[in-house]
């Protein structure tokens, strides 16, 4: 994923030109490399990349309100209303994004004017790349903001030196080291005396023009890099603030189908490879189907030469059952019908190979020992009107194979 920092100054419509600061990232967080490009030239070098954005500080203001409503759609409604008295422009012309609700109760809220909307997402069509979300820069501190008072530190962002503050009460802001003093001590004199307590890290008092009064505590921390941690918050699947909502929502939004995309690939890949299994075992199959109508139909005509083939399973179970009656001249049905009544009577016999003409017929047959195989010859022999011949028996280690011609008897 790619996560650039658009400038403090607002950008022209269509100006995709200016370098910015970016940072690629990996699944675990980690920051893989970082630059400064243009948005154009980091579209050829990261085409399959996601992006986000950042919205500066400057042009996004955060808020903290109160709001009677527990649901979000009205919380939504009301939301406006309740920022009506804390900025300066109408709000037709602002787009204000509610944020989650704080462990104070209070509901988060960002507010930015339409014209850098606008042209920021003027310049990132122009570039041709589709936005998957538009943070405000600021909202990613707000995990590392203290439980109590005021933290004040250097911006770790790689801009112009500012100044990041973080209240327990208020949402994080980056200021210029100008207006900061003013800030704190602003913020300050509303805490009661016993919560105003400050914390600098990698700060002075003297730095920050601050002129404290005895009341306030002030805590000295070695300075500590929150860089990473916002760009992991700024990675989040469900980030808390997307400015990509109401009207710039369908036109710059990534769609609801872009991420199943691989797995809507891979489920056509998989049903393209299942229809073609499939059409190529219907084939198979309806070929050896015919295949077996042509054996059987010519078996059939071999067996019975003077039966009429309409359904020739059934015509050779009837057969087999003594259920047709066949003259002596038929073929080799009753030499079959005499073999099968006496095979009945032998369950482990199993039949390997039949071959026949109208005038005999060879079984290939596998019995358990020779004893089994001379019963099956003595009662063959009892049969009336046939005649059988051993043509050879072998021994294997699972039981006898044996070769038995039967022929019509006197032949």
């Amino acid at each position: 994923m790619l996560i650039v920092l658009l400038p403090e100054q607002p950008l022209r419509e269509g100006d995709a030109a200016q370098a910015l600061n970016w940072w690629r990232m990996e699944r675990d967080g980690a920051v893989q490399a970082s630059g400064q490009d243009t948005l154009a030239a980091l579209r050829q070098r990261f085409p399959a990349e996601r992006l986000r954005a950042l919205a500066p500080a400057a042009a996004v203001n955060l808020f903290r309100v109160r709001l009677p409503a527990q649901r979000a759609a009205a919380a939504r409604v009301a939301l406006p209303y309740a920022l009506e008295d804390l900025v300066s422009q109408e709000l037709d012309e602002l787009h204000i994004v509610m944020g989650p609700r704080r462990s104070d109760g209070q509901v988060s809220a960002a507010v930015v004017s339409h014209t850098p909307m606008r042209a920021w997402l003027e310049c990132f069509r122009v570039a041709g790349w589709r936005l998957e979300a538009l943070l405000p820069q600021a909202a990613l501190h707000a995990d590392q903001s203290p439980e109590h008072a005021l933290l004040v530190m250097p911006s770790p962002w790689p801009t112009d030196s500012q100044v990041l503050v973080l209240s327990a009460q208020e949402e994080p802001v980056l200021l210029d080291p100008s207006l900061a003093g003013i800030w704190i001590n602003r913020r300050l004199a509303g805490l009661e005396p016993q919560a105003q307590k400050l914390t600098l890290a990698g700060l002075s008092a003297d730095e920050l023009g601050l002129t404290l009064p005895a009341t306030v505590e002030v805590q000295q921390l070695p300075e500590k890099d929150h860089l990473a941690a916002a760009l992991v918050q700024a990675q989040r699947s469900t980030p808390a603030f997307n400015l990509l909502g109401g009207p710039y929502a369908v036109s710059m939004a990534a769609p609801p189908w872009r991420k199943m995309r691989p797995a809507l690939i891979a489920a056509a890949v998989a049903l393209a490879l299942g229809l073609g299994w499939l059409t190529g075992e219907h084939m198979i199959l309806s070929q050896e189907r015919d295949s077996l109508r042509a054996d059987i139909g010519r078996l059939f005509d071999r067996s019975l030469p003077n039966s009429r083939r309409e359904d020739p399973v059934m015509q050779f179970r009837q057969v087999l059952q003594g259920g047709a009656q066949i003259s002596s001249n038929s073929g080799m049905g009753p030499l079959l019908h005499a073999f099968f009544v006496v095979l009945k009577e032998h369950d482990n016999a199993q039949v390997q190979q039949v071959r026949g003409s109208l005038e005999s017929v060879v079984v290939e047959l596998k019995v358990a020992s020779f004893s089994e195989l001379e019963a099956i010859r003595a009662a063959l022999a009892a049969q009336p009107g046939v005649s059988e011949n051993l043509e050879g028996a072998d021994s294997e280690n699972e039981g006898v194979t044996a070769r038995i011609k039967l022929q019509r008897g006197g032949a």
